[in-house]
């Protein structure tokens, strides 16, 4: 689930700690996908959702029959209910549009959490609808958890119908789009763990509330959750006193975010205690948490109407499990913005454009995958020549290995993704994933820091090489390609692509030609030392340093205050990066023109100080 990584498993949580290894315990070791979340600047939203506009009334419309169908102590149609349709036009066009949004969700899809995304999206307003519901005078209040198992039958069946669908008459479709190994588990808990539907959020859950004799879905009463509770918290209590040595070793192993000095607190003990395999550890003692079990009236009344201690203790397992799944289905909801109402029509483009708004209807795309992106190439200067003279394949894969190894950590500190390895360079694309205002000013950055490290790395003797890097900011295609049931490829595809490839040539070689070596004849009309980044009088480009292109320096104008002086051969533009805390010039060095591409592109060398 990978938009806990944007900023939600950091929020405060009552009954989990929200690392990937405790989610795994919940929703199992192959994560539910999710898309990748853009990187929140201010309080720019993670993922941006568009529903489609009348799924809110069908779903008033959906909930107000069901309340009234109870209020009533109308039983609702079991032939309905089972079909999951319910009773009237309501039910009807409720599960008409659903069908409809979800079915072009699997045929748009791929492999990208798109399903995931709609149904984490739709059951936020679905709870935000019940929630205005039961604010309402003379509302009974106890049906809201009377209505679960009519909501339950109805959205399992809708969706296990649509999957049925696509499994029968379009099977390779569903393969392709979704995988053979589909993670059910996170939709499963939206429909059947309650409180995703009935509780807005986890912070001010009060289990008192919900453990009625009217709720079904949790036979636990909250007069036993309370004892047991009590038991459990006295012996943890006990344990801790007496440093237990195998519950401080479970403390730290499953629950190792909280530091053994806060163990006492509050907050910390109710997380424990919200822990399956800290619980299951602390019923295992028979003399201790056992024989005050027994000894407990309401318990033993409760295990013998159950039939047994096991069913009682299990009942109180399954609500700490289904608290915990809502508390990260709620971190999940946090990081989603349903479109509000009133958002003019250029600012849903523009996020649309961007890629950043995620659109659910019957028929339209989903999502839009031609965006504007940031794309630097860097290639190795000589690599070529090297490798047909007297050196063996392990040296030169070596070589590379030293070279490149340590360009990920740039990478990822700089909030790019390496597109892929090209031999003897490498491309990274800023914006095809995750979306960010600083995406052009994040490829500087590591265009910067990347020749820094071959510097040191000439400096201190572990390579000879330099290093050619170009930036180029346009519109691109990101495509997703399936490599087999488990692997998805994604790229960005385009004429954008290729000029940025053209750009970090030297000699006028792009890297698909075999070029972007530095043994290109320098012209005799140039006497004196040539920059880095440099345009001879026919227009070919020489590229050692780093070259962008006007696009890019356009782009990063709009973004961040720089001082620009006019001189004679061009425009020259200055400003202070807080990050590297250098001053990067950024200086028109000629227009460059390359085989196969229309017209001069303007070039700009960037240097660091």
């Amino acid at each position: 689930m990978r938009i806990l990584a944007h900023g939600a498993g950091s929020r405060v949580t009552r009954f989990i700690e929200g690392r990937p290894e405790e989610v795994a315990d919940l929703f199992g070791p192959d994560l539910p996908q999710l898309p990748e979340g853009h990187a929140p600047t201010g309080r720019d939203p993670v993922l941006v959702v568009e529903l489609h506009s009348g799924l809110k009334a069908r779903v008033v419309a959906f909930i107000a029959a069901v309340y009234e169908s109870l209020a009533e102590q109308r039983a609702p149609d079991p032939r309905a209910a089972a079909l999951g349709s319910g009773s009237g036009d309501a039910h009807a066009a409720y599960q008409r549009i659903l069908t409809e949004i979800t079915s072009n969700i699997i045929a748009n899809d791929r492999r990208l959490g798109l399903l995931n995304l709609f149904w984490l999206a739709h059951s936020k307003e679905v709870v935000q609808v019940i929630e205005e519901v039961f604010r309402r005078d003379r509302v009974k209040g106890h049906i809201r958890y009377q209505m679960h198992p009519i909501l339950r039958g109805f959205y399992r069946n809708l969706h296990l119908m649509v999957w049925q669908r696509f499994r029968s008459m379009a099977p390779e479709r569903l393969r392709y789009n979704l995988g053979d190994d589909f993670n059910h588990s996170l939709i499963e808990s939206l429909f059947d763990d309650q409180l995703p539907l009935t509780e807005p959020s986890l912070s001010g859950l009060n289990l008192s509330a919900v453990l009625i004799d009217q709720n079904k879905r949790f036979r636990l009463t909250f007069s036993e959750y309370k004892e047991i509770t009590g038991i459990c918290r006295d012996r943890l209590r006990t344990g801790l006193t007496r440093q237990e040595r195998r519950l401080l070793d479970l403390l730290r192993q499953r629950l190792p975010g909280l530091p053994p000095t806060q163990y006492d607190n509050e907050k910390a003990e109710q997380k424990i205690l919200f822990n399956r395999h800290v619980l299951t550890y602390l019923f295992t003692d028979y003399e201790g948490t056992g024989e005050k079990l027994r000894g407990n009236r309401t318990l033993r009344q409760g295990a013998e109407r159950r039939g047994g201690w096991g069913e009682l203790l299990s009942d109180y397992l399954e609500l700490v499990d289904a608290v915990r799944r809502t508390e990260v289905i709620d971190l999940l909801r946090q990081g989603i913005t349903l479109i509000p109402p009133g958002l003019d029509d250029r600012q849903l483009k523009q996020l649309f454009a961007e890629g950043r708004l995620y659109r659910f209807h019957e028929s339209l795309e989903v999502l839009n995958s031609a965006r504007k992106v940031t794309i630097l190439f860097a290639d190795l200067r000589g690599f070529t020549r090297t490798s047909e003279g007297a050196v063996s394949e392990g040296e030169l894969t070596q070589h590379l290995y030293d070279v490149f190894d340590p360009l990920a950590g740039i990478v990822k500190r700089f909030q790019g993704r390496i597109d892929k390895f090209t031999g003897d360079g490498v491309m990274i694309t800023f914006g095809a994933t995750t979306v960010s205002k600083q995406d052009e000013l994040n490829g500087v950055r590591t265009a910067v820091a990347l020749q820094e490290l071959m510097a040191r790395s000439r400096k201190e003797g572990k390579t000879h090489f330099q290093m050619g890097i170009s930036l180029h900011t346009g519109r691109a295609q990101v495509a997703r390609f399936i490599l087999d049931e488990m692997s998805m490829d994604t790229t960005v595809i385009g004429r954008h692509v290729n000029i940025a490839g053209r750009l970090s040539g030297s000699g006028g070689k792009g890297p698909e030609e075999g070029g972007g070596e530095e043994d290109a004849p320098l012209p005799v009309a140039r006497a004196e030392k040539p920059a880095e980044v440099w345009v001879d009088g026919t227009g070919v480009l020489y590229n050692t340093g780093i070259a962008a292109s006007q696009d890019t320096v356009d782009t990063l104008a709009q973004e961040v205050p720089m001082e620009r002086q006019e001189g004679h051969q061009g425009s020259t533009y200055s400003f202070q990066d807080p990050v590297l805390q250098k001053n990067i010039l950024i200086e028109y060095v000629g227009d460059a023109k390359f085989k196969g591409v229309v017209g001069s592109i303007p070039v700009y060398r960037i240097v660091a100080s």
